[in-house]
């Protein structure tokens, strides 16, 4: 596959995740819902138009030159990584999820030092935290119950 073709493939999953959550988030309460309804509507639009932009590239580039072939590995390992965050979220729970997904992308694909990583981590999850308690948000419990 040619790296346009990977890279619209890759923001139609993103767009479809997107779209998931907006459908997840009608779930909720109606006041639990506003952050994570409105997030997910811009995300699902923003990588629709960007789709769009994507395949009207490809359609102009596609009849001018050929194509160098490149590996679908890379993108299903990104893909896996994010379907394997949300399952981790489903199963533990937002932070912890969070705290151990980061960890481990952090050192394993971007080969950031323990340091930094560890750094990186406590900064994001003092921001959830804080931003949590500040919009009193309420974490929905998880399939462990943790």
């Amino acid at each position: 596959m040619t790296k346009d073709l990977l890279n619209i493939g890759f923001t139609s999953f993103l767009m479809l995740v997107f779209g998931f959550a907006v459908f997840g988030a009608l779930q909720f309460s109606r006041l639990a819902q506003f952050f994570p309804l409105y997030v997910s509507i811009a995300g699902t639009v923003c990588t629709a138009i960007y789709l769009v932009v994507l395949i009207i590239r490809y359609r102009k580039e596609n009849a001018s030159s050929s194509r160098a072939v490149v590996s679908i590995a890379r993108p299903l390992r990104y893909m896996a990584w994010l379907l394997g965050y949300i399952a981790f979220i489903y199963l533990v729970g937002m932070l912890i999820a969070t705290s151990l997904f980061l960890v481990a992308f952090l050192m394993f694909e971007s080969k950031m030092p323990f340091i930094k990583t560890a750094l990186s981590v406590a900064i994001v999850l003092i921001g959830i935290s804080a931003a949590s308690s500040l919009l009193g948000v309420y974490w929905p419990t998880n399939l462990l119950g943790l």
